[in-house]
């Protein structure tokens, strides 16, 4: 995916995310393991303070093929900006990718990306399951939400996801500069890749806490892997002759 705006929101977090290492509870040294917490328990290793103040919230209007989880019942859904820029004064602003078109408040490419949404969802979950924080369950269902929200739910595309929104909720599927897949949501892509990581491990956390929401997630798993059937791994066993090697 293609960001040309100041800096990324979720460097640290998410790299440490894709190679399963976020450490949320991890135990530190002993001699500091009490610090922040009760005693004898090590304190958690990830602030979550930035991510929480990326978040923000949008009822977007309706999209034919897009849809989530309880849709009629709770019509706003919740993601992290992109992107934060940092004040003289310490302080942060919410930006979005690309340049801003002061008319309309549409950026290039968006505010919001499925991306991050899926790997702040997966933050999100490993805290609350390695730390038990309500506050973190709640987070990990809205993004796991607007994850599924941004997933084709039907025709040609059924299964891949778009990958930028706008502050208004508006889809934006051919960004400038372009992502590739052009439009987003018309082939394999690592958003797809990224949200099926995030259903996958939402589907483990909420399966027996709230079975109707993980059957929710499992139906969007079995979509997506649709989709790789039918866009990638339909081509399994075939090959490219490149320079003479197969």
């Amino acid at each position: 995916m293609r960001k040309t705006n100041s800096r990324t929101i979720l460097a640290t977090v998410a790299v440490a995310a894709m190679f399963g290492g976020l450490g949320l509870a991890q135990a530190a040294p002993a001699a500091a393991s009490t610090s922040g917490s009760a005693a004898g328990k090590p304190a958690p290793l990830t602030n979550l303070a930035h991510l929480d103040f990326l978040m923000d919230t949008v009822t977007p209007a309706a999209a034919t093929g897009h849809t989530t989880y309880d849709l009629a019942g709770e019509p706003t859904i919740t993601m992290p900006w992109v992107y934060a820029n940092a004040n003289a004064d310490g302080s942060f602003t919410r930006v979005g990718g690309g340049n801003l078109d002061a008319a309309t408040g549409h950026y290039g490419q968006g505010s919001f990306d499925t991306d991050d949404i899926a790997r702040a969802a997966v933050v999100y979950i490993r805290d609350w399951t390695q730390n038990h924080r309500a506050s973190s369950e709640k987070r990990a269902y809205e993004l796991l939400r607007s994850t599924a929200y941004f997933q084709v739910t039907s025709g040609a595309n059924a299964g891949n996801t778009v990958l930028w929104m706008q502050p208004d909720g508006t889809f934006n599927t051919t960004p400038t500069p372009p992502d590739s897949p052009n439009p987003s949501d018309s082939g394999a892509s690592y958003w797809l890749a990224r949200s099926l990581w995030a259903f996958g491990e939402g589907y483990a956390a909420f399966q027996h806490s709230d079975p109707k929401f993980a059957a929710f997630l499992k139906a969007r798993i079995d979509l997506g892997v649709a989709a790789l059937d039918r866009e990638v791994l339909s081509k399994y066993g075939t090959y490219e002759v490149a320079d003479g090697t197969r």
